[in-house]
Protein backbone atom coordinates (compact mmCIF):
# COMPACT_ATOMS: atom_id res chain seq x y z
CA UNK A 1 0.00 0.00 0.00
CA UNK A 2 1.33 3.47 -0.91
CA UNK A 3 1.01 6.26 1.65
CA UNK A 4 -0.49 9.58 0.65
CA UNK A 5 2.08 12.40 0.17
CA UNK A 6 0.61 14.57 2.92
CA UNK A 7 1.32 11.83 5.41
CA UNK A 8 4.92 11.53 4.26
CA UNK A 9 5.36 15.32 4.43
CA UNK A 10 6.39 17.55 7.29
CA UNK A 11 3.03 17.16 9.04
CA UNK A 12 3.43 13.43 9.35
CA UNK A 13 6.74 13.85 11.06
CA UNK A 14 4.97 15.42 14.03
CA UNK A 15 2.32 12.64 14.22
CA UNK A 16 2.48 9.97 16.90
CA UNK A 17 2.63 6.28 16.09
CA UNK A 18 -1.06 5.79 17.06
CA UNK A 19 -2.14 8.65 14.79
CA UNK A 20 -0.19 7.17 11.88
CA UNK A 21 -1.80 3.76 12.46
CA UNK A 22 -5.23 5.41 12.52
CA UNK A 23 -4.53 7.09 9.20
CA UNK A 24 -3.40 3.81 7.69
CA UNK A 25 -6.59 2.10 8.99
CA UNK A 26 -8.76 4.77 7.42
CA UNK A 27 -7.00 4.40 4.07
CA UNK A 28 -7.13 0.62 4.06
CA UNK A 29 -10.91 0.75 4.62
CA UNK A 30 -11.70 3.48 2.17
CA UNK A 31 -15.31 3.13 0.92
CA UNK A 32 -14.10 3.37 -2.68
CA UNK A 33 -12.34 0.02 -2.42
CA UNK A 34 -14.80 -2.67 -3.71
CA UNK A 35 -15.95 -5.43 -1.34
CA UNK A 36 -15.62 -8.58 -3.37
CA UNK A 37 -17.66 -10.70 -0.95
CA UNK A 38 -20.63 -8.36 -0.95
CA UNK A 39 -20.55 -7.92 -4.70
CA UNK A 40 -20.53 -11.69 -5.12
CA UNK A 41 -23.55 -11.94 -2.81
CA UNK A 42 -25.41 -9.35 -4.86
CA UNK A 43 -24.59 -11.19 -8.07
CA UNK A 44 -25.71 -14.53 -6.61
CA UNK A 45 -28.90 -12.98 -5.26
CA UNK A 46 -29.70 -11.39 -8.61
CA UNK A 47 -29.13 -14.68 -10.38
CA UNK A 48 -31.26 -16.51 -7.79
CA UNK A 49 -34.10 -14.02 -8.13
CA UNK A 50 -33.98 -14.28 -11.92
CA UNK A 51 -34.02 -18.09 -11.89
CA UNK A 52 -36.63 -18.31 -9.13
CA UNK A 53 -39.17 -15.98 -10.70
CA UNK A 54 -38.52 -16.69 -14.38
CA UNK A 55 -41.66 -18.84 -14.69
CA UNK A 56 -43.33 -17.88 -11.40
CA UNK A 57 -46.86 -16.48 -11.57
CA UNK A 58 -48.01 -14.90 -8.26
CA UNK A 59 -51.61 -14.96 -9.43
CA UNK A 60 -51.64 -18.78 -9.32
CA UNK A 61 -52.45 -20.23 -5.93
CA UNK A 62 -49.98 -22.48 -4.11
CA UNK A 63 -52.86 -24.48 -2.58
CA UNK A 64 -52.79 -28.14 -3.69
CA UNK A 65 -56.34 -29.13 -4.72
CA UNK A 66 -56.02 -32.82 -5.64
CA UNK A 67 -56.24 -34.41 -2.20
CA UNK A 68 -59.80 -35.63 -2.84
CA UNK A 69 -60.04 -35.46 -6.59
CA UNK A 70 -62.38 -38.01 -8.12
CA UNK A 71 -60.39 -38.08 -11.37
CA UNK A 72 -57.21 -39.67 -10.01
CA UNK A 73 -56.43 -42.87 -8.19
CA UNK A 74 -56.07 -41.79 -4.57
CA UNK A 75 -54.51 -45.11 -3.55
CA UNK A 76 -51.74 -44.94 -6.15
CA UNK A 77 -50.99 -41.21 -5.99
CA UNK A 78 -48.69 -39.78 -3.33
CA UNK A 79 -49.95 -36.34 -2.42
CA UNK A 80 -47.96 -33.58 -0.74
CA UNK A 81 -49.22 -32.52 2.70
CA UNK A 82 -51.98 -29.96 2.83
CA UNK A 83 -50.94 -26.32 3.01
CA UNK A 84 -50.11 -25.33 6.56
CA UNK A 85 -50.47 -21.71 7.55
CA UNK A 86 -48.52 -20.79 10.66
CA UNK A 87 -49.81 -17.58 12.21
CA UNK A 88 -47.90 -16.06 15.10
CA UNK A 89 -49.27 -13.16 17.10
CA UNK A 90 -46.57 -10.57 17.77
CA UNK A 91 -48.67 -7.94 19.53
CA UNK A 92 -52.22 -7.23 20.57
CA UNK A 93 -53.13 -3.95 22.23
CA UNK A 94 -56.51 -2.59 23.19
CA UNK A 95 -57.38 0.71 21.53
CA UNK A 96 -61.06 1.36 22.20
CA UNK A 97 -64.27 -0.25 23.45
CA UNK A 98 -67.67 1.01 22.31
CA UNK A 99 -70.18 -0.75 24.56
CA UNK A 100 -73.27 0.59 22.77
CA UNK A 101 -72.12 -1.00 19.48
CA UNK A 102 -70.39 -3.96 21.19
CA UNK A 103 -67.29 -3.11 19.18
CA UNK A 104 -63.73 -3.61 20.40
CA UNK A 105 -60.69 -2.27 18.53
CA UNK A 106 -57.22 -3.82 18.81
CA UNK A 107 -53.80 -3.18 17.34
CA UNK A 108 -53.11 -6.66 15.99
CA UNK A 109 -49.63 -7.49 14.67
CA UNK A 110 -48.88 -10.96 13.37
CA UNK A 111 -46.63 -12.94 11.07
CA UNK A 112 -47.88 -15.54 8.59
CA UNK A 113 -45.78 -18.30 7.07
CA UNK A 114 -46.59 -21.08 4.60
CA UNK A 115 -44.88 -23.31 2.02
CA UNK A 116 -44.86 -22.56 -1.69
CA UNK A 117 -43.14 -25.50 -3.45
CA UNK A 118 -42.30 -23.29 -6.43
CA UNK A 119 -39.94 -21.22 -4.31
CA UNK A 120 -37.23 -23.79 -3.60
CA UNK A 121 -33.52 -23.76 -4.47
CA UNK A 122 -30.23 -25.31 -3.53
CA UNK A 123 -28.17 -22.82 -1.48
CA UNK A 124 -24.91 -24.39 -2.73
CA UNK A 125 -25.73 -23.28 -6.28
CA UNK A 126 -26.15 -19.66 -5.22
CA UNK A 127 -23.22 -18.95 -2.96
CA UNK A 128 -24.87 -20.35 0.18
CA UNK A 129 -27.87 -17.98 0.16
CA UNK A 130 -30.54 -19.60 2.31
CA UNK A 131 -33.18 -16.83 2.27
CA UNK A 132 -34.01 -13.62 0.46
CA UNK A 133 -36.44 -10.72 0.83
CA UNK A 134 -38.78 -9.82 -2.01
CA UNK A 135 -41.76 -7.48 -2.44
CA UNK A 136 -45.02 -9.08 -1.32
CA UNK A 137 -46.57 -8.47 -4.73
CA UNK A 138 -43.92 -10.74 -6.26
CA UNK A 139 -45.23 -13.90 -4.59
CA UNK A 140 -48.58 -15.53 -4.01
CA UNK A 141 -50.15 -14.49 -0.69
CA UNK A 142 -52.90 -16.43 1.08
CA UNK A 143 -56.23 -14.69 1.48
CA UNK A 144 -56.59 -14.08 5.20
CA UNK A 145 -59.95 -12.96 6.57
CA UNK A 146 -60.75 -11.65 10.03
CA UNK A 147 -64.20 -12.91 11.00
CA UNK A 148 -66.75 -10.68 12.77
CA UNK A 149 -64.72 -7.61 11.87
CA UNK A 150 -66.46 -4.31 11.26
CA UNK A 151 -63.26 -2.67 10.03
CA UNK A 152 -59.68 -3.72 9.30
CA UNK A 153 -56.90 -1.23 8.53
CA UNK A 154 -53.40 -2.23 7.44
CA UNK A 155 -50.32 -0.10 7.93
CA UNK A 156 -49.02 0.11 4.39
CA UNK A 157 -48.13 2.74 1.82
CA UNK A 158 -47.36 2.82 -1.88
CA UNK A 159 -44.20 4.76 -1.08
CA UNK A 160 -42.86 1.97 1.14
CA UNK A 161 -43.98 -1.40 -0.23
CA UNK A 162 -44.12 -4.35 2.13
CA UNK A 163 -41.59 -7.14 1.81
CA UNK A 164 -41.82 -10.86 2.40
CA UNK A 165 -39.18 -13.45 3.19
CA UNK A 166 -38.55 -16.61 1.19
CA UNK A 167 -36.46 -19.54 2.48
CA UNK A 168 -34.63 -22.09 0.33
CA UNK A 169 -37.04 -24.87 1.42
CA UNK A 170 -40.02 -22.99 -0.05
CA UNK A 171 -41.39 -21.43 3.12
CA UNK A 172 -42.50 -17.85 2.68
CA UNK A 173 -44.00 -15.35 5.03
CA UNK A 174 -44.62 -11.76 5.93
CA UNK A 175 -45.22 -9.53 8.94
CA UNK A 176 -48.40 -7.49 9.11
CA UNK A 177 -49.40 -4.64 11.43
CA UNK A 178 -53.11 -3.82 11.51
CA UNK A 179 -55.92 -2.18 13.45
CA UNK A 180 -58.89 -4.54 13.78
CA UNK A 181 -62.36 -3.59 15.01
CA UNK A 182 -64.37 -6.69 15.89
CA UNK A 183 -67.88 -7.35 17.14
CA UNK A 184 -67.64 -8.78 20.66
CA UNK A 185 -70.78 -9.77 22.54
CA UNK A 186 -70.55 -8.14 25.95
CA UNK A 187 -72.38 -9.22 29.09
CA UNK A 188 -72.62 -5.95 31.01
CA UNK A 189 -74.76 -7.30 33.86
CA UNK A 190 -71.95 -6.63 36.39
CA UNK A 191 -71.21 -3.17 34.97
CA UNK A 192 -68.96 -1.41 36.02
CA UNK A 193 -67.22 -4.47 37.50
CA UNK A 194 -67.57 -6.43 34.27
CA UNK A 195 -64.99 -8.64 32.58
CA UNK A 196 -65.07 -9.77 28.95
CA UNK A 197 -63.16 -12.00 26.55
CA UNK A 198 -62.88 -10.93 22.93
CA UNK A 199 -61.18 -12.87 20.16
CA UNK A 200 -59.90 -12.24 16.66
CA UNK A 201 -60.82 -15.14 14.36
CA UNK A 202 -58.54 -15.60 11.35
CA UNK A 203 -59.86 -17.85 8.57
CA UNK A 204 -59.39 -18.73 4.88
CA UNK A 205 -62.77 -18.00 3.37
CA UNK A 206 -61.89 -18.89 -0.21
CA UNK A 207 -60.34 -22.35 0.27
CA UNK A 208 -61.93 -25.64 1.28
CA UNK A 209 -61.14 -26.72 4.87
CA UNK A 210 -59.65 -30.04 3.74
CA UNK A 211 -56.99 -28.21 1.70
CA UNK A 212 -55.29 -26.27 4.49
CA UNK A 213 -54.80 -25.98 8.22
CA UNK A 214 -54.02 -23.01 10.41
CA UNK A 215 -51.58 -23.39 13.30
CA UNK A 216 -51.64 -20.50 15.74
CA UNK A 217 -48.82 -19.33 17.94
CA UNK A 218 -47.79 -16.40 20.04
CA UNK A 219 -44.47 -14.67 20.51
CA UNK A 220 -43.40 -13.38 23.86
CA UNK A 221 -45.07 -10.00 24.22
CA UNK A 222 -42.36 -7.48 25.02
CA UNK A 223 -44.74 -5.14 26.86
CA UNK A 224 -46.34 -6.00 30.23
CA UNK A 225 -50.09 -6.56 30.42
CA UNK A 226 -50.75 -3.30 32.24
CA UNK A 227 -49.48 -1.43 29.15
CA UNK A 228 -51.76 -3.26 26.70
CA UNK A 229 -54.98 -1.57 27.82
CA UNK A 230 -56.18 2.01 27.90
CA UNK A 231 -57.45 4.41 30.53
CA UNK A 232 -60.81 2.70 31.01
CA UNK A 233 -59.90 -0.92 30.34
CA UNK A 234 -57.01 -3.17 31.29
CA UNK A 235 -55.93 -6.40 29.60
CA UNK A 236 -55.88 -9.33 32.03
CA UNK A 237 -54.57 -12.08 29.72
CA UNK A 238 -53.87 -12.88 26.08
CA UNK A 239 -53.58 -16.18 24.24
CA UNK A 240 -54.39 -18.25 21.17
CA UNK A 241 -56.54 -21.34 20.81
CA UNK A 242 -58.26 -23.44 18.12
CA UNK A 243 -61.86 -22.44 17.62
CA UNK A 244 -64.61 -24.70 16.35
CA UNK A 245 -66.95 -22.71 14.15
CA UNK A 246 -69.53 -25.47 13.82
CA UNK A 247 -69.49 -24.93 10.06
CA UNK A 248 -67.96 -27.75 7.99
CA UNK A 249 -67.15 -25.31 5.20
CA UNK A 250 -64.90 -23.31 7.54
CA UNK A 251 -63.39 -26.10 9.62
CA UNK A 252 -61.17 -25.26 12.57
CA UNK A 253 -59.82 -21.73 12.74
CA UNK A 254 -57.50 -19.93 15.13
CA UNK A 255 -58.72 -17.46 17.71
CA UNK A 256 -56.37 -14.87 19.15
CA UNK A 257 -58.05 -13.81 22.38
CA UNK A 258 -57.67 -11.16 25.03
CA UNK A 259 -59.40 -10.73 28.37
CA UNK A 260 -60.37 -7.17 29.23
CA UNK A 261 -61.59 -5.77 32.55
CA UNK A 262 -63.07 -2.35 33.16
CA UNK A 263 -61.38 0.06 35.53
CA UNK A 264 -64.40 0.90 37.74
CA UNK A 265 -62.89 3.87 39.58
CA UNK A 266 -64.70 6.47 37.46
CA UNK A 267 -68.16 4.96 38.01
CA UNK A 268 -67.53 4.20 41.69
CA UNK A 269 -66.42 7.78 42.40
CA UNK A 270 -68.92 9.63 40.20
CA UNK A 271 -72.00 7.38 40.13
CA UNK A 272 -72.16 4.71 42.83
CA UNK A 273 -70.93 6.61 45.88
CA UNK A 274 -72.79 9.87 45.01
CA UNK A 275 -76.01 7.91 44.43
CA UNK A 276 -75.62 6.20 47.81
CA UNK A 277 -75.08 9.45 49.71
CA UNK A 278 -77.86 11.24 47.82
CA UNK A 279 -80.26 8.57 49.02
CA UNK A 280 -78.70 8.53 52.49
CA UNK A 281 -79.13 12.26 53.02
CA UNK A 282 -82.54 12.37 51.32
CA UNK A 283 -83.92 9.72 53.67
CA UNK A 284 -82.65 11.62 56.71
CA UNK A 285 -84.12 14.87 55.43
CA UNK A 286 -87.45 13.21 54.68
CA UNK A 287 -88.00 11.78 58.17
CA UNK A 288 -87.00 14.87 60.16
CA UNK A 289 -89.94 17.16 60.92
CA UNK A 290 -92.34 15.11 58.84
CA UNK A 291 -95.15 17.64 59.32
CA UNK A 292 -93.54 20.05 56.84
CA UNK A 293 -94.73 18.33 53.66
CA UNK A 294 -93.75 21.14 51.29
CA UNK A 295 -90.05 20.75 52.04
CA UNK A 296 -90.30 16.98 51.83
CA UNK A 297 -91.81 17.12 48.35
CA UNK A 298 -89.00 19.43 47.17
CA UNK A 299 -86.36 17.06 48.57
CA UNK A 300 -88.07 14.10 46.92
CA UNK A 301 -88.26 15.78 43.53
CA UNK A 302 -84.57 16.75 43.71
CA UNK A 303 -83.61 13.16 44.52
CA UNK A 304 -85.73 11.76 41.71
CA UNK A 305 -84.20 14.19 39.21
CA UNK A 306 -80.66 13.24 40.31
CA UNK A 307 -81.33 9.51 40.01
CA UNK A 308 -83.04 9.94 36.65
CA UNK A 309 -80.02 11.89 35.38
CA UNK A 310 -77.73 9.02 36.42
CA UNK A 311 -79.95 6.56 34.55
CA UNK A 312 -79.76 8.72 31.41
CA UNK A 313 -75.94 8.65 31.59
CA UNK A 314 -75.92 4.85 31.92
CA UNK A 315 -78.41 4.41 29.07
CA UNK A 316 -76.14 6.38 26.74
CA UNK A 317 -73.04 4.30 27.59
CA UNK A 318 -74.43 0.77 27.66
CA UNK A 319 -75.75 -1.59 24.95
CA UNK A 320 -79.47 -2.22 24.81
CA UNK A 321 -79.29 -5.90 25.80
CA UNK A 322 -81.85 -8.15 27.46
CA UNK A 323 -79.97 -8.03 30.78
CA UNK A 324 -80.19 -4.78 32.73
CA UNK A 325 -76.78 -3.87 34.22
CA UNK A 326 -76.41 -4.27 37.97
CA UNK A 327 -75.55 -0.58 38.36
CA UNK A 328 -78.79 0.40 36.61
CA UNK A 329 -80.69 -1.98 38.92
CA UNK A 330 -78.94 -0.34 41.87
CA UNK A 331 -80.05 3.13 40.76
CA UNK A 332 -83.61 1.93 40.07
CA UNK A 333 -83.87 0.20 43.46
CA UNK A 334 -82.46 3.32 45.13
CA UNK A 335 -85.12 5.34 43.36
CA UNK A 336 -87.80 2.90 44.60
CA UNK A 337 -86.46 3.18 48.17
CA UNK A 338 -86.70 6.97 48.04
CA UNK A 339 -90.18 6.86 46.53
CA UNK A 340 -91.27 4.45 49.25
CA UNK A 341 -89.81 6.86 51.81
CA UNK A 342 -91.80 9.69 50.26
CA UNK A 343 -94.97 7.63 50.46
CA UNK A 344 -94.27 6.86 54.11
CA UNK A 345 -93.62 10.54 54.87
CA UNK A 346 -96.89 11.56 53.21
CA UNK A 347 -98.86 8.99 55.19
CA UNK A 348 -97.13 9.50 58.56
CA UNK A 349 -98.90 12.76 59.57
CA UNK A 350 -102.26 11.11 59.13
CA UNK A 351 -101.15 8.05 61.06
CA UNK A 352 -99.82 10.18 63.92
CA UNK A 353 -103.04 12.19 64.04
CA UNK A 354 -105.01 8.97 64.16
CA UNK A 355 -102.91 7.55 67.00
CA UNK A 356 -103.05 10.81 68.92
CA UNK A 357 -106.80 10.97 68.55
CA UNK A 358 -107.08 7.36 69.63
CA UNK A 359 -105.04 7.98 72.80
CA UNK A 360 -107.07 11.06 73.64
CA UNK A 361 -110.30 9.13 73.30
CA UNK A 362 -109.02 6.43 75.65
CA UNK A 363 -108.07 9.08 78.24
CA UNK A 364 -104.57 7.67 78.62
CA UNK A 365 -102.63 8.85 81.64
CA UNK A 366 -99.21 10.45 81.15
CA UNK A 367 -96.53 7.83 80.97
CA UNK A 368 -94.21 7.70 83.96
CA UNK A 369 -92.19 4.54 83.31
CA UNK A 370 -88.78 4.71 81.64
CA UNK A 371 -89.93 2.39 78.82
CA UNK A 372 -92.87 4.67 78.10
CA UNK A 373 -90.57 7.73 77.96
CA UNK A 374 -88.28 5.99 75.47
CA UNK A 375 -91.29 4.99 73.44
CA UNK A 376 -92.57 8.54 73.30
CA UNK A 377 -89.15 9.91 72.28
CA UNK A 378 -88.44 7.23 69.70
CA UNK A 379 -91.16 8.11 67.31
CA UNK A 380 -92.35 5.96 64.42
CA UNK A 381 -90.57 8.08 61.78
CA UNK A 382 -87.20 7.22 63.27
CA UNK A 383 -87.93 3.53 62.95
CA UNK A 384 -88.92 3.94 59.33
CA UNK A 385 -85.80 6.01 58.66
CA UNK A 386 -83.58 3.22 60.03
CA UNK A 387 -85.39 0.62 57.92
CA UNK A 388 -84.96 2.61 54.71
CA UNK A 389 -81.29 3.37 55.49
CA UNK A 390 -80.61 -0.34 55.98
CA UNK A 391 -82.30 -1.04 52.64
CA UNK A 392 -80.15 1.64 51.00
CA UNK A 393 -76.96 0.16 52.50
CA UNK A 394 -77.84 -3.40 51.45
CA UNK A 395 -78.58 -2.17 47.92
CA UNK A 396 -75.11 -0.59 47.80
CA UNK A 397 -73.28 -3.66 49.17
CA UNK A 398 -74.92 -6.01 46.63
CA UNK A 399 -73.05 -4.17 43.85
CA UNK A 400 -69.74 -5.55 45.10
CA UNK A 401 -70.83 -9.09 45.92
Amino acid sequence: MVLMPWIMGGTAQNMTTAECMGALYFISYDSTIPDATYNKFLADQKRLYKDLFADYDPSLSAIYTLHKSQWIDQNATVHPPITTMRMTMAQIKLVDVVEVEEKVTFIFDYSAEWTDHRLKWNPLEYGGISHIYVPQKSIWLPELTVADASEVKYFESDDSPKNAWVNYNGTAGFYQASVVSIICQMDVYKFPLDHHECGILVIFHTYFPDEYEIIGGMREIMRPLDQLGNGEWKVTYIGVEPYETGNKELGTVQRFKAGIKRNPGFYIALVMIPAFFINFLSIIALFINVENLGEKIMIALTNIMAMTFILVILAADLPKTAKIPLLAIYVIVGLVIVMASIAAVLILPYVKKYLKKKRSNQNEKPATSRLRKIYNWWQIEYSLMVVFQIANLVNFIILFV
